[in-house]
């Protein structure tokens, strides 16, 4: 959109009246000084090409003037810009890696997977967005992930992709390294990453974050940790922070994905078990919920549950940026445009440069 400044604009009446009395002026100049019976004569005399185009120099001054008068008046060009403000839910998924994690029990694709393999993926979906799931763009995300011991696998960033790199080389934990389930571990190092918001300098938590909440899937029940599931429940209560639990797999004889003595892959048959009243305890305390998982589809629609239960409010604000086309550069149609005070300019260094050579005039 272009306009013109106020009360600037009325410097465009000049460029009506400027080149009107110009050009009567350099008409009456035009008046021959020595009476002439005829001219005919001098009329049948070949005229060069400079002769022919000297209407090139009043011409440029006429261009410099108007252009100046033009510049006189302010031309801008107004860019209506959206700007948006989203209020961030900041999130820390705490993903179960222990031993029972590589169960079979799950399809993906038409094939059997383990239950880390399932949510791995459905996770990504969730972060991401997928179908129905618009994803967590404008969300603060964090993962940690625990058997035995919890691991931080990524802060909490809105580089969503960085995340879901490291996502994807969690493993499930082996014996040697530590293979029981430290939901409590698992959880009170969720809580100290959220706690520790206020710290960092990128985000003001009071004005940024509209809230804090921690998805909790575990498939098993607590074998391991320093700090109990419960405890580290009242530790976020305490902090507002809300909790999702979700319990995956089915339990019972299930076959599970192992090594053998050669390090080779096989299939055993494993007993698991699910302590679904202390994952409700945690839902109940931290004022979340609950949610069962015994395949990949109900998997998909809790997370769709909980994308709509933490919605992101986000804020749109519509605001006009004016460039002086006088002195600023404009792009427009997807070129970028000098000043307009380049074109005066240019033009009377054009007619002093072309009048005082190729068509200068005797007196």
């Amino acid at each position: 959109m272009f306009l013109f400044e106020q009360p600037s604009i009325w410097f465009l009446l000049l460029g009506v009246l400027v080149p009107v009395l110009w050009w009567r002026w350099s008409i009456a100049r035009r008046r021959a000084t020595v009476p002439c019976s005829t001219t005919s004569l001098l009329a049948r005399v070949p005229r060069s090409w400079v002769v022919r185009t000297r209407w090139i120099i009043p011409a440029l001054r006429t261009i410099a003037v108007v252009s100046l008068i033009v510049c006189l008046a302010r031309p801008l060009r107004a860019d209506q810009q959206t700007r948006v403000h989203a209020d961030a839910v900041a999130i820390e998924m705490v993903v179960d890696r222990s031993g029972s994690m590589q169960a079979l029990d799950f399809v993906r694709n038409g094939q059997n997977v383990t239950r880390l393999e399932a949510v791995k993926a459905v996770v990504a979906d969730f972060i991401l967005g997928v179908d129905e799931m618009p994803g967590r763009e404008n969300d603060l995300v964090g993962l940690v992930t625990f058997a035995s011991y919890p691991d931080s696998n990524s802060p909490m960033t809105f580089d969503h992709r960085h995340l879901i790199e490291a996502l994807k080389q969690v493993r499930v934990a082996y014996e040697q390294e530590g293979a029981l389930t430290a939901i409590g571990d698992g959880l009170a190092l969720a809580v100290s990453r959220l706690t520790s918001l206020q710290d960092r300098a990128d985000i003001r938590s009071d004005d940024d974050i509209k809230s804090r909440i921690i998805i909790l899937l575990t498939d098993g029940e607590e074998t391991a940790g320093d700090i109990t599931a419960m405890k580290a429940a009242e530790m976020a209560a305490a902090f507002n922070i809300k909790i999702y639990t979700i319990g995956a797999g089915t339990t019972g004889i299930v076959p599970v994905l192992g090594q053998n003595a050669r390090g080779q892959q096989v299939v055993q048959r494993m007993e698991t078990t699910l302590d679904e009243e202390t994952l409700r305890e945690i839902a109940v305390m931290t004022d979340g919920q609950y949610f069962r998982a015994t395949d990949t589809e109900s998997l998909q629609s809790i997370y769709q549950r909980i994308n709509e239960l933490e919605t992101t409010e986000i804020i749109e604000r519509q605001y006009e940026q004016y460039a002086d086309m006088s002195v600023d550069s404009v792009r427009f149609g997807g070129f970028t445009f000098p000043p307009l005070l380049v074109i005066p300019l240019i033009a009377l260094l054009l007619e002093v440069l072309l009048a005082g050579t190729r068509y200068r005039r005797l007196p």
